[in-house]
């Protein structure tokens, strides 16, 4: 799955500040084969992440882990907005 992931503006620098305490987490489960985010060069608010799992089931216990579920939280908060691509 390879999201990307747009925040409001003004909020760039928080989303980066999010991404910072997401990725090492997540790259840290046992499941997780790749997870890297992206900062869009031109576009300050526009983050892509790569992220790959070993299967269903190791991506469906990242989205339950409490680093995954804060993310989630602050991006729900916040007014960001995630696009999918799978």
């Amino acid at each position: 799955m390879n999201p990307l992931t747009v925040a409001p503006p003004g909020k760039e620098d928080e989303l980066a500040a999010q991404f910072e305490l997401l990725v090492p987490a997540t790259r840290e489960e046992s499941g997780c084969l790749a997870f890297t985010v992206h900062r869009h060069p031109h576009i300050s608010n526009r983050f892509a992440v790569y992220e790959q799992f070993r299967d269903q089931a190791a991506f469906d216990a990242h989205l339950r882990y409490a680093h995954t579920q804060k993310f989630v939280e602050w991006i729900q908060g916040s007014g960001a907005v995630l696009h999918y691509e799978f």
